[in-house]
């Protein structure tokens, strides 16, 4: 087993999880990303949270077998009824990853380019979280 890399934020507003990834995850790092993720979701009821917002700004590219468990990852929010994900800090590798990675589920995905183009189109989520406000 090899040692987790990656650091993340997890913060909830309901119906919106915000996430911050920071540095570069191999599959141990997102299997402990979603370890926790699911511990912090547990005492929600089922209809709670509809939104994931994913800051990817500090981000790096994952590893190749990263890749495998983030698709798994995926698959499990798109089950858990989720609405919307929304990635800030998107380049266009990313982006085109991504899109694939989520065709074949029933979640509108949308794109961001920074945190302000963010906070044009949802405004009242500027102090939702401590790393949201300090990126604009």
């Amino acid at each position: 087993m090899f040692a987790t890399h990656g650091k993340w934020q997890i913060d909830i507003v309901p119906p919106v999880i915000f996430v911050n990834l920071i540095g570069a995850f191999n599959r141990e790092g997102v299997r402990a990303f979603e370890q926790q993720a699911l511990t912090e979701i547990a005492p929600y009821t089922a209809g709670a949270l509809q939104r994931v917002v994913i800051n990817l700004t500090q981000c790096e590219l994952a590893t190749a077998d990263s890749l495998a468990a983030l698709q798994v990852y995926f698959a499990d929010v798109a089950q858990r009824g989720y609405q919307e994900i929304d990635f800030i800090g998107v380049n266009a590798l990313s982006r085109q990853l991504l899109t694939q990675l989520w065709q074949t589920h029933p979640v509108k995905v949308l794109f961001y380019l920074d945190a302000d183009a963010y906070l044009v189109q949802h405004p009242h989520y500027r102090d939702a979280t401590s790393w949201l406000s300090r990126l604009v």
